[in-house]
């Protein structure tokens, strides 16, 4: 059997990089006086260069013209911004420790900066420090309460740290903001499943299923309840309803093999075996399974 199953934490925003680096800086450029942006033509230009160098992914030329635009203007208040979208743009390319410096400019110009805030903690977390990320995430909650994804995030990096407590009281937090909250419901299963308390993590698994009865994921971690309070019967049909709905999903398959193997049921268990090295499990590393099931 796999390791416990921990709830998954909520994507990025759901605009494109592009979108949300031309929606920062549009904001800040016309928040400014007229007089103020007549300023600093240079440093408004550059800003417009980055922009669209942006937009057509040409990412070193954007954050070229960034940089430069900081040269040009290095006390300007909206600099915040622009290492923002420089962060931005680092994530993109795949260099996330400059990123995070990036951020770490951007906040110490404007620290309170929610969109900010969100994307260096979202980075942290991404890269699996979570300490950096729990204290960027409560830094959001202490400004925006209702922060529905930093509340999601900070409840799993709690599952995490085995802190079930704080965990609960963020999941109750967001089933108070949003009753009908998928990822939240299926968190507060699986802390129940954690603090063992299995009847009532399938109790609340199965509510969940009747209302999503297409999500494969449900009846996999039901079965793994089941599978760790002995209903092995009931998980294997979890998982053969789970596999229906994701017939290529290689931790299901193993997941059902090594129930069949445990119930002495060796001719379903090879079968399963056998269709995982299909999909791509290298099969030495299945040779003492299929050993057992001759």
């Amino acid at each position: 059997m796999k390791k416990k199953t921990n709830t998954v934490p909520l994507t990025d925003s759901s605009c494109s990089r592009s979108r949300f680096i031309q929606l920062l800086l549009a904001i800040s450029l016309t928040a400014m006086p007229a007089a103020a942006q007549t300023t600093s033509p240079t440093f408004e230009s550059c800003i417009e260069q980055g922009l669209a160098a942006a937009n057509a992914q040409q990412y070193d030329e954007a954050i070229s013209r960034f940089r430069e635009a900081l040269k040009l203007s290095p006390n300007n208040i909206r600099n915040a911004l622009v290492y923002a979208n420089i962060g931005r743009l680092q994530v993109t390319k795949g260099e996330p420790m400059k990123a995070l410096e990036s951020y770490d400019l951007a906040l110490g110009i404007a620290p309170l900066n929610l969109p900010i805030l969100k994307a260096r903690a979202n980075l942290y977390f991404s890269l699996g420090n979570q300490g950096k990320a729990l204290l960027d995430y409560t830094k959001i909650l202490d400004l925006e309460p209702k922060d529905t994804e930093a509340l999601l995030n900070r409840a799993y990096i709690y599952q995490q740290r085995r802190d079930y407590t704080s965990a609960k009281v963020d999941y109750e937090r967001l089933l108070d903001i949003d009753p009908n909250s998928y990822a939240a419901q299926l968190g507060m299963a699986i802390l129940f499943q954690n603090t063992s308390k299995p009847q009532e993590a399938i109790r609340r698994l199965s509510l969940l299923i009747d209302q999503h009865p297409d999500k494969a994921e449900l009846y996999c971690v039901r079965a793994e309840i089941e599978a760790e309070a002995q209903q092995k019967e009931l998980a294997i049909i979890d998982l053969d309803k789970a596999l229906s709905l994701e017939p290529d999903n290689t931790n299901m398959l193993l997941t059902r093999a090594y129930l069949h193997l445990s119930q002495e049921n060796k001719r379903l268990a090879k079968q399963d075996f056998e269709r995982a090295i299909q999909l791509g499990i290298p099969r030495g590393q299945l040779k003492e399974e299929l050993k057992q099931c001759r």
